[in-house]
């Protein structure tokens, strides 16, 4: 492991008037869930992420981010990938658990050296990629004496916790929300190039096939259709620990924060 290293608040180490208040937007998030911010490092990226303290030897939640600002149009990608509204803070921020580590995606709201488009567009999914996740959640269960992870991803960040619990054998559970799970249906739903340099979640589902978990989709996600998830569970076998949950007139961004404490509860109870 390249060991992740505390870097400390980070509040003035971001470039550009849009990550300033990008980066404000989110301390204020935070701080509305009693989430204090941290900067952790690992494969040559410096990531933002939001802690809260709880008890020892116990299950750390991990949230992830979704893709953020991925492209400008169509054609043309963004030069930095700061969501405009991190959903997958504000959902960490109205989950109580204790403890409880949020992490952005690299390169948004901090630019490291390293970043680059591709990072946030065809490799948005890469072994590089699932491997700075892997670093920094190693840090983690050691610097909070956790002794399991339970994760959660939204949008492009479920995708991302899904390949990521595929390769641990530490992951109590997994809820993914409007996430992009069988990458080549999703790719098919947009009728976009295939994201080169990616990894499919799809393509090893048989390492969940004993994992808790529960995945969520919007009714109405023109940007994550229901098909795409569905998809996606449906190549888990019947007996496997494993729900999809639709939720009526639900898109991709609307409503899941503002029901967020509901529809947490009905996936533990799960």
């Amino acid at each position: 492991m390249k060991r992740a290293a505390l870097f400390g608040v980070l509040l003035l180490a971001a470039c550009g008037g849009f990550r300033e208040v990008r980066l404000h937007q989110a301390d204020e998030i935070a701080q509305s869930g009693g989430l204090r911010p941290l900067t952790l490092e690992a494969g040559g990226f410096r990531v933002l992420g939001f802690e809260r303290p709880g008890p020892r030897q116990n299950v750390l939640v991990v949230y992830i981010e979704g893709d953020g600002r991925a492209w400008t149009n169509p054609w043309e990608a963004s030069s930095d990938p700061t969501p405009t509204d991190p959903v997958g803070l504000r959902l960490a921020a109205a989950d109580p658990a204790r403890p409880l580590l949020y992490l952005a995606r690299p390169c948004q709201f901090i630019v490291s050296q390293g970043c680059r488009p591709a990072l946030w567009t065809d490799e948005r999914l890469s072994e590089p990629m699932v491997g700075v996740f892997q670093d920094l959640i190693d840090y983690a269960l050691h610097r909070t004496d956790s002794r399991r992870i339970g994760l959660i991803g939204y949008s492009g960040g479920g995708a991302l916790a899904a390949l990521i619990a595929e390769r641990r054998g530490d992951v109590a559970w997994l809820i993914t929300v409007a996430a992009n799970l069988d990458l080549a249906a999703w790719v098919r739903s947009r009728d976009i190039a295939p994201l080169v340099g990616s990894i499919d979640p799809a393509a090893r589902i048989h390492k969940l096939e004993h994992l808790p978990q529960t995945h969520f989709a919007g009714s109405d996600d023109a940007v994550v259709p229901p098909a795409v998830i569905e998809s996606f569970v449906a190549r888990l076998p019947p007996e496997a620990p494993a729900q999809l949950v639709v939720v009526p007139h639900f898109d991709h961004v609307c409503c899941w924060v503002e029901a967020w404490e509901r529809l947490l509860g009905q996936a533990r109870r799960r």
